[in-house]
């Protein structure tokens, strides 16, 4: 692995505008955003489902799906407008959100008979590449590799917030699934609290690996690509027809312990992933990317792993969350796991 750079750029805000990369990053900015007003978002108890619902108005003002020539993630330096990066070229590049859900900026409102919290944290934008149609699937594995270090280094600087309990980086991928600008590229909330699905995760591994338990299986039944340390699978529990986990071999709490090789493979893993989503819908596939490690560095019992979620019911069909799925929590399938297994696996294979 090549030594890895990383910029901190003082924006006109104030804020930071990391740029990691291969190369020493040291050009002179170009004209910058204009400064927007900081939003102040609030979190509201919601007694029903006991879980933090986060209120945010400004999002409504976000920008959605401008012409490819007025694209705010593109470098900007040879632009006729300003861009979120003021450069002519960049590796990966970091923000904060101009609309976060999350920031040091949040203040507590006062509601009757309501429990409200400041809506305290952190949320970034993590852009990919400078190219505007170089996602996952198009862009140089080594780019993949950097970009997990990415999420290792924010991992390490976000936790360091007295705030900050839970770090989720994420990508949302096409219209399908909320995306409102297609520059390739994802985004990391730093929450508060520890997020219910990750509460949920944490008691099941502290009661036995479950993973581990089923690896096997796994890379026998119900994979659709696999490597040295990692399994693309579809998870026998699945609640999307082609929901796939990719999951290390060997117990991890985060990508913060991955060495060199883990790095690598992971890197392979995520690619073919993308790849075989694109081959086999024939276009770029939406999706919903998130991983999940653990709240804690040092943690012997969480297994850290990737979940995507394609919101497809079957071929191309979309998969609405309905009656069941949306008002009771219980997901309805119409295909089995182990059949869209190997409905996939054809497609997850790079030879093909």
């Amino acid at each position: 692995m090549n030594k890895i750079f990383k910029r901190n750029f003082i924006r006109n805000d104030k804020k930071n505008l990391l740029l990691f990369g291969f190369k020493n990053h040291n050009e002179e900015p170009s004209e910058q955003i204009q400064i927007n007003e900081i939003p102040k978002p609030h979190m509201r108890w919601n007694p029903a489902r006991q879980e933090w619902v986060t209120y945010s108005s400004e999002r409504k003002n976000r920008t959605s799906f401008p012409p490819k020539e007025y694209c705010p993630l593109c470098p900007g330096k040879d632009l006729d407008f300003p861009t979120e990066i003021p450069f002519s070229d960049f590796e990966i590049a970091v923000f904060p959100n101009r609309w976060p859900s999350f920031n040091s900026n949040a203040e507590k409102i006062n509601l009757e008979k309501l429990e409200t919290k400041a809506s305290k944290g952190c949320c970034e934008v993590v852009v990919y590449a400078s190219e505007h149609t170089n996602t996952i699937a198009e862009m140089p594995l080594e780019r993949i590799e950097l970009l997990t270090h990415v999420w290792v280094d924010r991992y390490k600087e976000l936790m360091k917030m007295d705030e900050v309990k839970y770090v989720l980086p994420f990508e949302n991928r096409g219209k399908e699934c909320g995306v409102t600008l297609h520059h390739p590229h994802g985004q990391i909330y730093a929450y508060p609290f520890i997020p219910p699905v990750i509460s949920k995760e944490l008691e099941a591994f502290k009661n036995e690996n479950f993973i581990m338990k089923i690896i096997d299986e796994l890379e026998d039944k119900y994979f659709v690509y696999k490597n040295e340390n990692f399994i693309a699978a579809i998870p026998p529990f699945a609640r999307y027809a082609y929901e796939v986990w990719i999951i290390p071999k060997k117990q991890f709490p985060g990508p913060w312990q991955f060495g060199l090789k883990e790095i690598k493979d992971f890197a392979e893993c995520l690619q073919n992933v993308v790849k075989g989503y694109d081959r086999f819908l024939g276009r770029k596939c939406p999706y919903i990317m998130g991983l999940h490690a653990s709240p804690f560095f040092e943690d012997n019992k969480f297994h850290f792993h990737v979940e995507f979620y394609p919101p497809l019911r079957h071929g191309d069909k979309p998969k609405i969350l309905a009656g069941s799925e949306s008002l009771a929590g219980v997901f309805i399938m119409d295909v089995l796991p182990e059949d869209s297994a190997k409905e996939l696996r054809y497609f997850f294979n790079d030879n093909n």
